[in-house]
């Protein structure tokens, strides 16, 4: 037995050791193999990072060189950008192509944006007013003493291009998730030091970036203040480096050499002390970059928006340049192809029905008003135009100076966030504007005007505006705007006002005297706003109302009345701007009755009509038309108190006031054409102009022209101060004249 047991252990050791041989050879045979048939690892690509420069409209060569890149299969894993170069970075990033950037930039309305100025058409009715009395960028608050804006431009139009572009990445957690990880550079005003951005909002990171200080009103966030990253860090080469970034390929907007002309003028000593500082804080970047592409823009201004279809084939221009250099990191079609796949796989486009709104930063009576203002959209595809198109029509009250949105998750639902900011430095608010009218150097009239307007003295929507001005026209009034229920159309206005006017008298073309009308008094206004466009008021004033005569010979009996008026006017402003509308029509007519009449027994009645109506005519053109009219029902020997023709845009080749009678109509054709573009932050454009006049004067002295009629040619600039216009004007029996003047022209 115990043999038997020895045999069969002997028989299983010698079957283990066989079974031991054999798997020793089997991983011989296994290691050999492998020796001779290596596994063999695809080789890893480097990590690309594009970096963009900031330069304004000079930026736009960054979508060429991201055309070039495209075009040649080189992969991106990383965008850093400052101002317009994290404009573009971050538009990228989201997964935009070059084609579909270049798209949206040409597609923006960069004046308007840079303007800074909510479109005339969406002001409230009493904004369109303030504009028509001071048509000017110029507003100023009353809030904390006099107080300046902290920017020429809210950056609210901005704003709102980035907020509807980047909404479907409402909920990101961090730019890395995004289709292509991303990061931008602003200031941090509170520290000094520059800022990162790589988490947040990606909107507000954006226009956080390029907020230039002095023209973009920076950006706040809780306790911190973020103006353009320009100053601290332009091309930022050390950010994509932190990113993980192997090779950086750095784009650089080359303006080329210094022009020592540029220094003769406050402006441009104030600009290269910019361009120096900014210039110190890219050199160390330009260093450390593996690739530097200086593009050409030597030819171009930051300010160039409207140039982008030249501007950006510089990029391309560039990349082409060093092909040799950037085809390094080509990949082949089938590495591109899977590249861009899991690109666009992190894309979004898609965005979720909001359930509710929430309105941030606000309470109380406005919260809930303004909240009212966007139940629309619960439970609706988002429509971002009528979003904006609400905002705005919010901004038009002139109480905002910026208002954006976004989508907020709380729990499982998804809401409509907005964010409305109050203007900081009002109300009340300062309009100021500056007025000059001449036609030739005798007759030259400068004035002084300021609007001050404070809100909710008698209750809600309430509006109580106080005027004053010196010069040829001297005033002070004043307005009580309340309406007779609260957020209904109707309302009471009474006032108060005193004026007075130095006018001219003539025989001729000969001045003989001048006269000082005064008319002061007091009354009370009952209206109906019928839309944001047109509002109808019914008033009764009683009057003080004088003439007397100033200088020279006497024309006209001086006369002292004390009428009760009344008076019904209509106004409808239906045009698209205000200093110089290109489409639409305005309309304004007046109806009064007075008591006494100047000289005479009896009471008078008088009617005095506009009508402006403009046209667009393909790109650059305008034609306008302006008919006007007055009647005295039959009233005669009115002096002053009658109606004049003569001036400026009034028969510009005839004195002011040079045609002086009981009735008058007025007629005016002509065409503008845009000439030139200017910056959007100073001005808009500069347009050249003719036109023809002709009018007629019922019941003037002895020697007033029949028909008399002009044709005139001019150039009229639209600047941030208002509209400078200036030329030339020759007209029947001998009348010429030259005229310029700063001040509403239509």
């Amino acid at each position: 037995m115990n043999c038997f047991r020895r045999i069969i252990f002997s028989e299983a050791r010698c079957g283990a050791r066989a079974m031991s041989v054999l798997l020793a050879v089997l991983m011989a045979v296994t290691v050999t193999a492998g020796a001779q048939q290596p596994v063999v690892q695809p080789p890893s690509r480097p990590k690309v990072a594009l970096v963009f420069e900031g330069g304004g409209a000079l930026g736009f060569a960054h979508i060429g060189v991201i055309e070039w890149m495209e075009q040649h299969h080189i992969p991106v894993d990383y965008v850093a950008g400052t101002s317009m170069g994290g404009l573009v970075g971050g538009l990228y990033a989201s997964g935009m192509r070059s084609q579909e950037i270049a798209d949206f930039m040409g597609g923006i309305n960069w004046t308007a944006v840079l303007s800074g100025q909510v479109p005339f058409p969406a002001l409230s009715y009493r904004r369109k007013e303030d504009k028509l009395a001071f048509p000017n960028r110029l507003e100023f608050g009353l809030k904390h003493g006099i107080s300046f804006p902290n920017g020429l431009n809210s950056g609210s139009a901005v704003g709102l291009l980035l907020d509807e572009k980047m909404l479907p990445y409402y909920d990101m957690k961090n730019f890395d998730d995004l289709p292509i990880p991303f990061r931008c550079v602003a200031t941090d005003m509170t520290t000094g030091k520059e800022h990162v951005f790589k988490d947040g909002s990606l909107a507000q990171a954006m226009r956080a970036t390029m907020s230039i200080p002095g023209v973009f009103a920076p950006v706040e966030h809780g306790t911190q203040v973020f103006s353009d990253g320009g100053a601290v860090n332009n091309l930022p080469v050390n950010v994509a480096r932190a990113m993980g970034a192997d090779i950086v390929i750095a784009v650089y907007l080359d303006t080329g050499p210094f022009d020592k002309k540029s220094l003769s003028s406050l402006v441009g000593v104030a600009g290269r002390n910019v361009e120096i500082m900014v210039a110190a804080n890219e050199l160390n970047s330009m260093k450390s970059a593996n690739i530097l592409l200086k593009a050409d823009v030597s030819k171009f201004s930051s300010g160039d928006f409207e140039k982008s279809a030249e501007i950006i084939p510089k990029g391309v221009e560039v990349a082409q340049q060093h092909a040799a250099e950037l085809e390094k990191y080509a990949v082949k079609n089938a590495d591109w192809q899977a590249y861009v796949k899991e690109r666009n796989s992190r894309r979004r486009t898609a965005v979720p029905e909001p359930t509710f709104v929430e309105i941030y930063g606000m309470h109380g009576v406005r919260q809930t008003e303004i909240a009212n203002e966007f139940t629309k959209y619960v439970n609706k595809p988002i429509d971002t135009a009528q979003i904006e198109k609400t905002i705005t029509d919010l901004q038009g009250t002139g109480l905002y100076s910026s208002i954006s949105y976004n989508l907020t998750d709380k729990g499982d639902k998804t809401g409509l966030l907005v964010r409305p900011r109050l203007k900081e430095y009002g109300p009340p608010f300062l309009n100021v504007g500056v007025f000059l009218s001449s036609n030739n150097v005798n007759d030259i009239q400068l004035g002084l005007a300021a609007r001050a307007t404070f809100f909710g003295l008698a209750g809600p929507g309430s509006e109580l505006r106080v005027n004053a001005s010196v010069g040829q026209v001297a005033a002070a009034t004043g307005e009580l705007y309340k309406p007779l229920v609260v957020g209904k159309r109707y309302f009471a206005a009474p006032r108060a006002y005193y004026t007075r006017t130095v006018s001219a008298f003539f025989s001729g073309s000969q001045q003989l005297a001048q006269y000082t009308k005064e008319k002061n008094g007091f009354g009370v206004d009952l209206g109906y706003i019928f839309s944001s466009k047109a509002e109808l008021r019914i008033g009764e004033d009683y009057q003080w109302y004088s003439e007397k005569l100033r200088i020279g010979t006497p024309i006209e009996q001086a006369f002292h009345i004390t009428p009760f008026v009344s008076s019904a006017r209509f106004q409808y402003l239906g045009q698209d701007s205000v200093q110089v509308p290109t489409r639409g029509t305005e309309l304004r007519t007046l109806y009064t009755y007075s008591t006494q009449t100047p000289n005479s027994s009896g009471g008078y009645s008088q009617w005095d009509t506009t009508m402006s109506h403009f046209i667009p005519v393909g790109s650059r053109g305008i034609i306008f038309g302006t008919g006007s009219g007055g009647t005295s029902f039959g009233a005669t020997n009115l002096g002053l108190a009658g109606f004049s023709l003569g001036g400026p845009l009034r028969l510009s080749a005839y004195n002011r006031g040079e045609l002086l009678g009981n009735d008058y109509f007025l007629a005016q054709t002509g065409y503008l054409h845009r000439l030139l573009k200017l910056n959007p932050v100073i001005g808009d454009a500069i347009y050249g102009t003719g036109f023809f006049e002709i009018g007629k004067v019922w019941g003037g002295p002895p020697g007033t022209p029949n028909l008399p009629f002009d044709v005139s040619g001019a150039a009229v600039i639209k600047t941030f101060i208002g509209p400078i216009y200036g030329g030339v004007s020759g007209g029947d029996s001998g009348h010429y004249a030259w005229f310029f003047g700063l001040g509403r022209i239509f």
